[in-house]
């Protein structure tokens, strides 16, 4: 059966470890009840991984894409046009930014986030890009090393990488700005294509105004407001895994601590690299919650 296309959509704006990945498992077995293609993940967590029909993305990998490259390569957004999955799809998600809706001009787009203590957020984004290869080596970026994962050799040659260079050999544009200013750069609704772009808080603040914002430290209460605010048919009280993410931590992150054992010069590369960030997030924490902004927080 034929299904109109949804001309209204709304798109989760899935800031890198910020619990996103979790939660799009939990939309899909909820929302294909309401009916086929109301969900679209870029993930590929959707119809599309599973049917190759005519409702589906016609794509040898169905939705599944790097989704951040769509700024750059003009054939994936003419892609989408095509899907009929996209066109009827109600909520997307993936890691997109502000600036998504200029792609597809025919379609109206709100928006909605969960943002992440920055600091907090930049550490894990750094472990998530520390891939385990089948050498035994870990990978980060375009380098190897044998060191135990998460060891103090281990941050001494993450260290090494991120201070010898910017952008890092072997991130793609889009995996270097996840590690300088992210929050940020998806809210001011950066096209990724420069490592070196400066981010704009004000031009954040203002989008994050047009944006349903909560935070990764209350999530399925944050979350729900949200998709309230914006219709999404959603209860998140049975979303066991990001309850309030605190009672959820990992078992690495528990043991490690938020940190990761990450020693005090990486937290303070991070802090220096992601003021624009800090700034953000205290600002929207004010905002939307009533708390205090720091003193320290750049404006």
């Amino acid at each position: 059966m034929t299904v109109e296309p949804e001309r209204d959509k709304v798109v989760f704006l899935h800031v890198p470890k910020t619990g996103g990945t979790g939660l799009q498992t939990y939309l899909f077995d909820r929302l294909r009840a309401i009916r086929r293609n109301y969900f679209l993940s870029f993930f590929g967590t959707d119809e599309s991984s599973l049917y190759r029909d005519e409702l589906a993305t016609p794509r040898p990998e169905g939705n599944r894409c790097v989704i951040e490259r769509a700024f750059e390569l003009p054939e994936l957004v003419r892609e989408f046009k095509r899907s009929p999955h996209f066109q009827q799809a109600k909520l997307l998600l993936g890691h997109v930014t502000f600036a998504f809706g200029q792609l597809f001009p025919s379609y109206q787009f709100r928006y909605l986030t969960v943002l992440r203590d920055p600091v907090e957020r930049t550490i894990s984004n750094i472990v998530q890009l520390s891939a385990r290869c089948e050498d035994a080596t870990i990978r980060f970026a375009g380098y190897r090393t044998r060191v135990p994962l998460y060891s103090d050799e281990y941050w001494e040659f993450v260290y090494g990488r991120l201070t010898a260079e910017y952008p890092i050999r072997g991130f793609l544009t889009h995996e270097n700005c996840y590690l300088r200013n992210c929050m940020t750069r998806v809210l001011q609704g950066s096209w990724y294509l420069d490592p070196h772009e400066s981010p704009n808080l004000h031009l954040a603040l203002v989008n994050a105004m047009r944006a349903q914002v909560s935070f990764f430290d209350d999530f399925n209460r944050g979350v729900q407001r949200s998709f309230d605010a914006l219709g999404i048919p959603v209860d998140m009280s049975q979303n066991l895994a990001g309850s309030g993410a605190k009672e959820h931590v990992s078992t690495e992150r528990r043991r490690l601590g938020r940190y990761y054992n990450a020693p005090q010069k990486v937290v303070d590369f991070v802090v220096e690299h992601n003021q624009v960030d800090i700034a953000l997030y205290q600002h929207l924490k004010a905002r939307i919650d009533g708390e205090p902004v720091a003193e320290t927080a750049v404006i």
